[in-house]
């Protein structure tokens, strides 16, 4: 029996999973007995900014004395600007945001949206996704998240990963089999996080972009994870040039400092519920707290010392897995901005491995996934990759014949 009065997410509870953490400095926690780790996949891809960052910090706490608490129906300065400006971050026509608590949230808001306005039920959706954990969220799911629970499968079209369907031939047979009036749309992780940091080619998402446009189709793009400076570009979907319906946002909203999210809107779902009822909602609903925060993450973000700052530490992690593709123990590797997997010829260091040298990271299989902070100094990046390179080499030669590094 563990001994802990609350439950570990994603977890068997006699798995000894949790860390004993004192407190959590920029882009490190500080455990109970004083080690340090590196926060290599920013606590869960969400803390961007660090964990002390003092912009965030200070306009929470301003908020917090203002006005803690608002109306979902509440008009107020804060909510106007910040809408504002996000929606000019994101760079799309027209449209508006709806607001949550979570990534979750987004996409199951999204779903409904998409739904009503299609008037159809059937999501197309790869298998290799990840897009929440509540039940909407979790049908449209295709990892192993999916499997223990009771969900909506059916309403469900499961389509071929990008790269084995790059012209979306038997994407386009599905549809047609399905029918595209029975269709409310399709969602897509721009750039998947745990599940592989699946990179789809321009081609791809042009052809995406044409079946929806032909057909009517809703297109929603989960940016959940890749979005708020994760893969480079602002939000992911920019360099690709995409067009989405619905743009489902949260993780780097806040960079974790608030239970946040929202869902972006475009022209075709904004004007449909200008005379249609919004059957939508939330008790905290656009809260204060999550406004504030997101202020001040869209004031980091158009800082020309943190953009500078976050090109070095791109340009780190590229060059270092650009050496290191050329070293006997990685297989591949795929990498866009600062989100990065790692594929090794044999099983890849073990989480609590990494976690005792002092990183944490994703590690399953032969797979390692990294996102650290876009605040971290270039050097620290460095320093962490280094003892990264020396817990692969000495987890392969546990296994077989001693690897040596190549000149």
């Amino acid at each position: 029996m563990d001994s802990y009065p609350y439950y570990l997410t994603w977890s068997r509870q006699a798995d000894l999973g949790a860390f004993p953490v004192r407190c959590a400095e920029h882009d490190e926690f500080v455990l109970e007995d004083g080690r340090r780790v590196y926060d290599f996949i920013s606590t869960s891809f969400q803390s961007n900014y660090g964990h002390s960052h003092p912009l965030l910090r200070k306009r929470i706490h301003e908020q917090l004395d203002t006005m803690p608490i608002a109306s979902p129906k509440a008009s107020f300065a804060l909510k106007q600007r910040v809408s504002e400006r996000l929606l000019q971050k994101l760079g799309l026509p027209g449209g508006k945001l709806f607001y949550t608590t979570s990534g979750s949230e987004s996409v199951e808001n999204a779903l409904k949206m998409a739904r009503q306005f299609r008037g159809a039920t059937k999501v197309l959706a790869r298998r290799e996704s990840y897009h929440g954990a509540s039940l909407g969220a979790l049908s449209v799911t295709g990892d192993w998240r999916n499997g223990p629970h009771w969900t909506v499968d059916s309403e469900t079209i499961r389509i071929p990963e990008p790269s084995n369907d790059p012209d979306l031939t038997e994407t386009h047979r599905l549809v047609k089999e399905a029918g595209a009036d029975s269709i409310a749309a399709i969602i897509l992780e721009t750039v998947s996080g745990a599940n592989g940091v699946a990179i789809p080619s321009q081609g791809y998402f042009d052809a995406v972009q044409q079946l929806c446009d032909e057909t009517g189709i809703v297109l929603i793009s989960d940016e959940v994870l890749c979005g708020f400076g994760r893969t480079g570009t602002d939000f992911a979907l920019q360099a690709y040039g995409l067009r989405p319906d619905l743009v489902c946002l949260s993780k780097g909203i806040t960079g974790g400092y608030v239970p946040f999210g929202a869902v972006y809107t475009g022209p075709r779902i904004t004007g449909y519920y200008q005379q249609e009822l919004l059957a939508c909602g939330l008790t905290s609903y656009a809260h204060p707290l999550g406004l504030a925060a997101l202020d001040a993450v869209l004031d980091v973000m158009s800082d020309p010392v943190f953009q500078a700052n976050q090109r070095q530490l791109e340009t780190v992690l590229a060059e270092r897995l650009r050496a290191w593709s050329r070293e006997p123990w990685l297989e591949r590797y795929r990498c866009k901005g600062l989100l990065a997997a790692i594929e090794l010829p044999g099983t890849a260091p073990s989480w609590r491995a990494c976690f005792d040298r002092g990183l944490h990271l994703f590690s399953k299989g032969s797979m390692l996934v990294l996102g650290p902070p876009l605040v971290s100094h270039p050097d620290r990046l460095a320093a962490a990759l280094d003892t990264l390179q020396e817990l692969i080499v000495a987890s392969l030669n546990d296994a077989r014949a001693p690897i040596t590094l190549q000149a």
